[in-house]
């Protein structure tokens, strides 16, 4: 573990994470009291599928930026 990964709302990462997990329960709990049960699946999916990418994404833009600095 080189870096320390720091919970709080100063890092982007928990940022975007807390956005998108709000909305995420918010809608997978309208889906599950009162919509069919077979797509209950769905926003949780769709939430870790946006957030790992949107995450990849960010992560190999802080690298190229570190390698240009250094």
């Amino acid at each position: 573990m080189s870096e320390r990964y720091e919970l709080s709302f100063k890092n982007k990462e928990v940022r975007m994470y807390v956005y998108l997990v709000v909305p995420t329960l918010i809608i997978a709990s309208i889906l599950i009291f009162y919509g069919e049960q077979n797509y209950h699946f769905i926003p949780l999916l769709a939430f870790l599928i946006i957030f790992y990418v949107w995450r990849y994404f960010y992560r190999r833009k802080r690298k190229k930026e570190g390698e240009k600095s250094s």
